[in-house]
């Protein structure tokens, strides 16, 4: 019984070492076509890599680069989004990202926000939703420490540090951990989507027959608030509503 386990475990890894292994030699042969301008195959190694189960920040970010080149600008900017949601502090992923938006046709001015919640949503993307996660349990990790420090000190001018130190390092533990799920949730909701159709109309009711309110135009960002059968609700940074079919947009 342990031999077959064993043959299993040993079956189990080499399938999985396979498999990473060809995600590797596909990536690396991606990566080649790119550099030799073959952008269109690039792009369709790319999403290969993806539909297999392999992400990564740098994987949409090659992608939004092939995309680019091909000037395909909406999905250039959708997978620039996407690598920005992973890891929110590239400075070449945010580059890109704005260079992208920069050939849409849309110019939105957003809606000046709450100057805390501007704070928060400002410092919730510094790091991905794993960095402040590890930083949350690095904070609880030193609040245990201090809080033995408090319970096990004889000294009244030691407890009374590790009282003010412990209170500041919970504090510094639920700051991270709320930064996590908020950046954690941008991901997981998919909230957000990148207009594909060349011209849209926004509609004032879920159906065809609805009063055209706005166009928008492909590259677009919005956000989905509501859905009925086959239409969704968005709403942009300016405030405006409308409604759009699910077939104009692609999700974050």
């Amino acid at each position: 019984m342990k031999r077959i386990l064993i043959i299993l475990i040993l079956a189990h890894s080499a399938i999985a070492f396979s498999f990473g292994q060809s995600h590797l030699d596909s990536l690396s042969m991606a990566n080649r076509l790119y550099s030799e301008g073959k952008f269109d195959k690039a792009a369709q190694l790319y999403e290969s890599a993806l539909k297999m189960g392999y992400e990564s920040p740098e994987l949409y970010y090659n992608l939004g680069n092939a995309y680019f080149k091909q000037q395909r600008i909406a999905s250039a900017i959708l997978n620039f989004e996407r690598a920005a949601l992973r890891n929110p502090s590239d400075e070449d992923i945010q580059f890109n990202l704005e260079l992208a938006r920069s050939f849409t046709v849309d110019r939105i001015e957003p809606i000046p926000t709450f100057f805390l919640s501007a704070w928060f949503s400002s410092i919730s993307s510094w790091f991905s939703s794993n960095t402040w996660a590890y930083l949350s349990m690095l904070f609880f990790a030193i609040t245990l420490v201090l809080g033995g420090f408090f319970m096990l000190s004889s000294r009244i001018s030691f407890r009374k540090m590790a009282f003010a130190l412990g209170a500041v390092s919970i504090v510094l533990t639920l700051a991270t951990a709320s930064f996590s799920a908020k950046q954690r949730n941008l991901i997981t909701k998919h909230n957000y989507a990148i207009v594909f159709k060349s011209v849209v109309p926004a509609k004032s009711s879920p159906d065809t027959s609805g009063k055209d309110l706005f166009i928008l135009h492909a590259g677009t960002k919005v956000k989905i608030t509501n859905s009925i059968g086959l239409w969704y609700e968005i709403r942009l940074a300016d405030g405006n509503k409308g409604w759009i079919s699910h077939t104009d947009i692609v999700r974050i």
